[in-house]
């Protein structure tokens, strides 16, 4: 039996909206991540080929939560939070196709992730410690995997950090 937050019913249902209308109207593409407006927080980096959005305060993925939105996309027409920069130790861009932000995210508190790339769709999520910056790199090297890295004095260290598997809160989250 397939379950509800099955990604192939998710896509099927964004399939059927785009008769209705854009699939920019749909608000989990076309709003923006929002920085959180109070609290620790930590940087993080974002590197993708595709897009990916964020949903602070959450172990699942439900776009209507206060914040929750579009950090990165690679293609116009959606919302995104491409190019800021918080004062990271630079990094080098890994081709044209690819985009990069550094966010504010809320620390000691779990974010979860959707990360849609070139056939990927990837739910995750962690709990950044605070006191530290954070690199995501979602941007399909890895056979569709996502890599977590933690910065200490401005370089990566060599491991990567464990990313929790994450799910839809709710079958209809995701618009």
């Amino acid at each position: 039996m397939i379950k509800p937050s099955h990604p192939l019913i998710c896509l099927i249902l964004l399939t059927c909206l785009t008769g209705c209308g854009a699939i920019t109207d749909v608000r989990s593409f076309s709003t923006p991540y929002s920085t959180p407006p109070g609290g620790e927080t930590v940087r993080l980096r974002v590197i993708s080929d595709g897009m990916v959005r964020g949903v602070p305060k959450s172990n699942c993925v439900n776009f209507r939560l206060p914040g929750a939105g579009v950090m990165v996309a690679e293609r116009d027409g959606f919302a995104n939070r491409n190019g800021e920069t918080l004062g990271m130790a630079p990094v080098q861009r890994y081709s044209n196709r690819t985009v990069m932000s550094e966010l504010l995210v809320p620390a000691g508190q779990p974010i979860a992730f959707h990360y849609i790339g070139n056939r990927c769709y990837n739910m995750f999520s962690f709990v950044p410690e605070a006191g530290m910056d954070y690199e995501l790199d979602a941007a399909n090297r890895y056979k569709c995997g996502v890599t977590l890295k933690r910065m200490i004095f401005g370089k990566i260290e060599g491991t990567s950090e464990p990313l929790r598997e994450s799910k839809l809160c709710n079958w209809g989250d995701n618009f």
